[in-house]
């Protein structure tokens, strides 16, 4: 009889032990002092820190946490206040293993990263004009996945510029002009049927780009592609969490032009987390807008 109570009893220690030492989330971003508490100490978390369910952590005014829960679903806490893992872990839907693939590629070093891009020649090529665009200047990597995408380019200094869209023959299919030297253009507009499309932009002090490629995904490749960004299981309410984990997803299959939209709508969602992230892409892509 006591040796079946030991049995039980050694059995529940180790199931605590275990529990306690499994982590719930691993952290993708943090802004601010946020602190976490394990046993009596409180400490500053460390992007890659593991979070266990015992723990308790601390998010400070103006902070933000970027986690991803152990079953790989997203979760994003802004509000000031001191939260309870377990808890935090209860909120968490279902989520996708598939993201957890990706956490190596997202906790990288810039470095690796951009090692990673200039191993591939998928790299921006400076041609040394006034004018240049912000995508792969090989028609090889211009390839996109999404319904739009982020255009920004070098600025020479004019009050307005035009971005021409074109189809394969030259003839244009829609134009923009704008007093920034960025947009967002939305392929659901006017030219769905258009596979593939040149683009330059014409300054007003007469400044042109060269025409550079963007050519969308179709047939099995984007069918795919679209599954695998399905399989993220990212909660499709556009957070910056979500889309920092999009931009990355899209960086490691050296989607770029995807990649870059989505680091830029993560840097609009959250500006004090993101924005520096998004700024790290164009250095790592070869591409400084002015």
């Amino acid at each position: 009889m006591k040796r079946n109570l030991l049995i039980i009893v050694f059995t529940i220690a180790s199931f605590s032990i275990g529990y306690a030492q499994q982590y719930a989330f691993m952290v993708l971003s943090s802004k601010g002092l946020t602190e976490v508490k394990s046993g009596e100490q409180w400490t500053s978390i460390k992007v890659g820190a593991q979070l266990k369910p015992t723990d308790e952590v601390k998010i400070p005014g103006n902070g933000y946490l970027g986690l991803v829960h152990a079953s790989g679903k997203s979760l994003q806490i802004k509000e000031a206040g001191n939260y309870k893992v377990v808890d935090l872990a209860s909120k968490v839907g279902k989520g996708s293993s598939a993201l957890n693939k990706y956490t190596d590629f997202i906790l990288s070093s810039d470095q690796e990263k951009k090692n990673k891009l200039a191993a591939t020649g998928a790299v921006h090529r400076n041609v040394k004009k006034d004018i240049m665009l912000g995508l792969p200047t090989d028609p090889a990597k211009a390839e996109l996945q999404g319904n739009h995408f982020f255009l920004t380019w070098t600025a020479d200094g004019s009050s307005s510029y035009k971005v021409v869209v074109m189809d394969l023959g030259e003839d244009e299919l829609a134009s923009f002009t704008v007093d920034t030297n960025n947009f967002m253009i939305d392929l659901s507009k006017g030219y769905e049927s258009a596979s593939q499309m040149l683009l330059k932009v014409v300054s007003a002090n007469g400044n042109t780009s060269d025409k550079y490629t963007v050519k969308k995904l179709s047939g099995h490749r984007k069918k795919k592609m679209d599954e695998a960004v399905g399989e993220l299981g990212l909660s499709g309410e556009a957070t910056g969490l979500d889309k920092y984990i999009l931009a990355s997803f899209f960086e490691d299959k050296l989607m770029l032009i995807d990649a870059l939209t989505a680091y830029k709508e993560a840097a609009e969602a959250e500006p004090d987390v993101y924005q520096e992230v998004y700024e790290q892409f164009l250095v790592r892509f070869g591409f400084k807008p002015n």
